[in-house]
């Protein structure tokens, strides 16, 4: 068979499988196997879509092919491919009778350990492997662990059966929420694409941008912010919109180093901004058992904090160093963007209104916001026509997308189910219980140093999963509020992404801009900083996160949003003029008693509203002072 012939082939079988992975997604948001009178459990529809997202890994030809890769990869197919048909037929009768099979048991677990693996670490790297490994050894051998840490040995067949055939395990809820929800929301992303609603996006934060000082980079930050949000990977969205916004911040007079690092704050900032998080909503609505409208809510105040110091700390920077707006004559006029607009507005509309009107599931949601955006496309009325080609093209190329993060999740999946059967979790547990005791703030700093360094080299979904299992429960039982405490991991695994010494977002985006990688890191951590001071907010102030009454909620936000120009104009030494170190002093000191916790302490409170309000006078004495300033050198 001839190279060309058979490059053909296995790209008809990619578009296959991308297909028929996003093709079940649809089918089961619209609930058509229950309307259709089958009995079909959930764990089988997402073990045949994890297999068949698996074989298309394999399927794709890797950049230098070996002549042994030639021979395994396609064996490694059809294994995936014989793992779909297995569990999609015998789970029923596996997940109720495993003892009585158990060497049909033991072969399913063993194969999806040869077939699965393999294929993660194509494309998730080495991070969540090593930990599976890890946990593995300890199941094996968890009785000559000693202190809080000792657990109940699990035989290595067990272990095998208990992955293949357990619904906590390899086909539980992460695998669940990925296959039903993610994958719709991937392919939504596409749509948006194809159909020209992510150019419309870009010109939109162009122009709300506008012609200040540093306008080219406040636009990145709101594409990017929005972008990584549906992406749900900071590393492949400072890929994907990085390659434009970088070189248009360095035309704008930024450094590279900040260039990228402003790139890879945004992007990774996506991954807190509602709706779609990055995925980790709909998982954390699974987690909680709280409905999925509540957990984008929550994420909104802290998310907008997020993006304003960022913008402001763009803006400030610009002033004081005298950059230009960059490629701003390329905005497009409003009118032209109104325009073009239905085909953003008409399908978020359509998601809102499934969510909170008709409290859909998400996943149905979705699948009708695509629908809208399908029906535009294909009437003429996006930006860009699309046909029923183009259709099938995205539909096949969401599924294809969807592999990374199936993998990733069904992973988690073993990782969670082993913790729990061996033991691991409820060790862990005490010995962080122990810890929090003492100073439940020492607690605190420490779940964000485990947060930081479990996170690094993992997606977005991978980080929270995994703090979710061993990070949170700890803070709960503390006395933290649930959901308080899956904000605190999530905030701080997502941080790995621009914190050194393993900053992916960050790496990614100074190759991208030509930079030093550990420079770029450096002023991520500086773009990025409140987002290391807002979960030990929300935790004492659930105001932030719309927990309490409305009271609670207003102070908490215009608490947060007096402090975050203080703090920002400290850092830079710029306000609307360059500011002493006495002024930088005052003002850093001002914004960190307004923004630390009180925790309930009635002397910290009553600092925190004098703090306030010196603030509000601080901040207003200086535009006035400035715009004084301004007018005496006009006339003069």
């Amino acid at each position: 068979m001839s190279g060309t012939r058979a490059g053909a082939l296995r790209e008809a079988a990619l578009a296959a499988l991308g297909l028929a992975v996003a093709a079940l997604a649809i089918l089961w948001a619209l609930d058509l196997p229950q309307e259709l009178g089958f009995l079909v459990y959930p764990e089988q529809v997402a073990g045949l879509m994890l297999g068949l997202g698996t074989a298309a890994v394999f399927l794709r030809a890797p950049p230098r092919p070996s002549a042994a890769g030639r021979v395994i990869d396609p064996l490694l197919a059809l294994g995936a491919l014989w793992i779909a048909g297995h569990v999609f037929l015998r789970f029923p009768v596996l997940s109720e009778g495993a003892f009585f099979h158990p060497g049909e048991s033991l072969a399913l677990g063993a194969l999806m350990a040869v077939v699965i693996l393999p294929a993660l670490l194509r494309v998730a790297g080495p991070s969540l492997a090593l930990i599976l490994g890890g946990l593995v050894i300890y199941a094996l051998i968890s009785d000559h662990v000693p202190g809080r840490l000792q657990g109940r040995p699990v035989p290595w067949d067990e272990i095998l059966a208990f992955l293949g055939t357990d619904s906590t395990a390899t086909l539980g809820a992460p695998l669940q929420v990925a296959a039903f929800v993610v994958v719709l929301f991937i392919l939504f992303g596409r749509l948006l694409v194809g159909t020209g609603g992510a150019e419309v996006l870009t010109d939109a934060a162009r122009r709300i941008a506008g012609t200040s000082p540093g306008a080219t980079a406040k636009m990145a930050v709101i594409a990017s912010g929005f972008m990584g949000s549906i992406s749900g990977s900071a590393v492949s969205n400072v890929m994907t919109t990085g390659v434009v916004t970088i070189p248009a911040m360095r035309r704008a007079g930024f450094s590279a180093e900040r260039a990228g690092a402003i790139e890879a704050v945004a992007s990774t900032g996506g991954q807190l901004l509602p709706p779609v998080m990055g995925a980790a909503a709909f998982l954390m609505a699974e987690f909680l058992r709280l409905p999925y409208q509540e957990i984008i809510l929550a994420a909104l105040i802290p998310a907008l904090l997020f993006y304003y110091a960022i913008y402001l700390q763009i803006g400030l920077l610009a002033a004081r160093d005298r950059l230009g707006a960059g490629d701003a004559g390329a905005a497009v006029a409003w009118a032209a963007i109104g325009r073009r607009s239905a085909i953003v507005l008409g399908p978020m509309a359509m998601l809102l209104v499934g969510l909170f009107a008709f409290n859909m599931p998400a996943g149905k949601a979705v699948v009708w916001a695509s629908a809208v955006l399908v029906a535009l496309g294909l009437g003429g009325l996006a930006p860009r026509r699309i046909g029923g080609r183009e259709v099938l093209r995205a539909i096949a190329a969401a599924g294809r997308d969807s592999a990374q993060i199936l993998l990733v999740c069904a992973v988690a999946g073993m990782i969670i189910g082993l913790m729990s059967t061996s033991g691991f979790s409820f060790g862990l547990s005490f010995v962080l219980l122990d810890l929090g005791r003492g100073s439940l703030t020492g607690l605190l700093l420490l779940t964000a140093a485990v947060s930081i360094l479990l996170g690094m080299g993992l997606p977005t979904t991978g980080v929270y999963l995994l703090l979710a299992t061993l990070a949170a429960p700890p803070l709960v039982r503390l006395g933290i509020g649930e959901l308080e405490a899956h904000f605190f991991v999530l905030y701080f695994g997502l941080m790995s992404m621009i914190t050194p010494p393993v900053a992916l977002a960050a790496f990614a985006a100074a190759s991208v801009a030509g930079a030093s990688p550990m420079a770029t890191a450096m002023q991520s951590l500086r773009f990025g900083w409140i987002a290391f001071i807002l979960p030990f907010v929300f935790v004492h102030q659930p105001g932030l996160l719309m927990r309490g009454s409305a009271a609670e909620v207003a102070l908490a936000a215009v608490v947060a949003l007096v402090a975050v120009p203080l703090v920002t104009a400290a850092i830079v030494g710029f306000g609307r003029r360059r500011l002493s170190w006495a002024e930088r002093a005052g003002a850093l000191a001002l914004g960190v008693v307004c923004i630390l916790p009180h925790g309930g302490v009635a002397w910290l409170r009553a600092a925190e509203m004098v703090a306030l309000a010196l603030g509000l006078g601080a901040i207003g004495w200086h535009l006035l002072a400035a715009r004084r300033g301004a007018a005496g050198s006009g006339r003069g």
